[in-house]
């Protein structure tokens, strides 16, 4: 397995070892198993697990938590709002929208393989954002793996061929967020720096970050807020396959989102410290 893959692979482990609902899971089943020769020690670990099991599946907590995040994401862009960024000196001249997943079933028609609904919803509001600045689009996402068509092309499948929207760039090659930003970086500078970006609120954070670093100077343009104020019904407290999936998402963008901060941290540092290296080489023996 090439390098690249290998390490794409061990990232998706990591993320599965880390996230909820298996990380709960992990520290039940480490629980029990110690409990074989510390009784106390392991309930205490599997009782943590159980309560954290319980709470990452609620809907209400990932409501919250999603929330939170998407504190960052900024707000919604609408007709009056979207008219008012393309008067200002600094207007952007281009829309990237993020790919989020794909659907294959051999059974569908007349298309198999589509976006999957994360995708979709990009795709529509990315869409409506062309339609009312007549901006160019570029859709970045490549293949989930090699023998599916990448993320961009079904991308721009559904645009051109279901929204009358025209695509000018297909960035295809990116597997991460950062490879969206770094891949789209590469096909718009230095003509389009100043872009609206489009993806879901709960992933425009992590997203700007990204799209700051490689040079480019992104607007949030969100859609799809999860995190909501209070509960619609007590029902939300139980657990759920919603419950799960939002906290999924939540626990990923969050610890996401500290990982980037930590290499960009630890990149800026990197020069200061081999400096340090060096100089400290020229006084060894």
């Amino acid at each position: 397995m090439p390098p690249a893959e290998l390490a794409f692979a061990a990232r998706r482990v990591a993320e599965f070892l880390l996230l909820p609902p298996a990380a709960p899971l992990l520290l039940i089943a480490i629980g029990l198993a110690a409990s074989v020769r510390r009784p106390r020690g392991g309930r205490i670990v599997a009782t943590i697990g159980l309560v954290l099991a319980l709470l990452t599946s609620s809907l209400v907590v990932g409501q919250w938590l999603i929330g939170r995040i998407e504190q960052g994401a900024g707000q919604a862009q609408g007709e009056r709002e979207l008219r008012a960024l393309l008067a200002r000196p600094d207007a952007p001249t281009a829309i990237v929208i993020l790919a989020g997943g794909t659907r294959f079933d051999s059974r569908e028609r007349p298309d198999p393989e589509r976006p999957n609904q994360r995708t979709t919803e990009r795709v529509l509001y990315g869409a409506w954002v062309a339609q009312v600045t007549g901006l160019p689009v570029l859709v970045s996402g490549g293949k989930p793996s090699p023998e599916r068509s990448a993320e961009a092309v079904l991308m721009k499948r559904l645009l051109e061929q279901r929204l009358a929207t025209p695509v000018r760039w297909v960035e295809d090659r990116s597997r991460d967020t950062e490879g969206n930003a770094r891949e789209s970086a590469r096909l718009l500078l230095p003509a389009h720096r100043r872009i609206l970006l489009v993806t879901h609120a709960y992933h425009m954070p992590r997203a700007l970050r990204a799209f700051e670093r490689a040079g480019l100077r992104p607007i949030a343009a969100p859609h799809g807020f999860l995190g909501t104020p209070s509960p619609e019904s007590p029902l939300g407290w139980l657990p759920s396959a919603a419950g799960v999936e939002t906290n999924w998402l939540a626990a990923h963008e969050g610890i996401g989102g500290l990982w980037y901060r930590w290499r960009a941290q630890w990149a800026a540092a990197a020069p200061a410290l081999d400096e340090a290296i060096e100089k400290g080489r020229k006084w060894l023996p």
